[in-house]
């Protein structure tokens, strides 16, 4: 037997739909108990590190991220590369919009998953919003090959 890790994290991407579990990230600041990703308005990073780190696409020895910039230094050191081409899994890197890049997962047919501040939770969407959201940056994972997508 062996496990098909390319398709079972695609499986996790997917199922996360709706998930309210990336919404809060405590620390103590000025010796108070403080959400740094305010009840899910700032989850995106927290989201794509999190599933990213189940799976062993980045550091294992890091807690997921609540940056984008963060999530993007440790998936660069990690095997990841900028990409042309949308495959499945691939994660996505919107322009910055109110001061904030965004980041999610591309899974094909025009779609992709990302944590919407709206909603809070990893919701399915277009993958460029609509044309309303310019991507500036696709990645892929050096074990995501052909053979990965039989």
């Amino acid at each position: 037997m062996e496990i098909l890790i390319y398709q079972n994290y695609l499986a996790i991407i997917k199922a996360s739909q709706g998930s309210k579990m990336f919404r809060h990230v405590y620390v103590k600041k000025n010796n108070k108990k403080v959400d740094i990703l305010k009840n899910g308005e700032l989850s995106c990073a927290y989201y794509v590190s999190s599933i990213l780190k189940i799976f062993n696409l980045i550091s294992p020895y890091i807690s997921p991220h609540t940056t984008v910039n963060g999530t993007l230094i440790n998936m660069f050191s990690n095997g990841w590369k900028k990409t042309k081409k949308l495959i499945p899994g691939n994660v996505l890197v919107w322009e910055e919009k109110l001061g904030h890049q965004h980041l999610g997962f591309y899974l094909g047919k025009d779609k992709a998953i990302s944590h919407r501040h709206e909603k809070k939770m990893p919701i399915i969407h277009h993958y460029t919003y609509g044309n309303k959201r310019k991507i500036v940056q696709i990645l892929t994972h050096k074990s995501f090959n052909a053979r990965s997508h039989a």
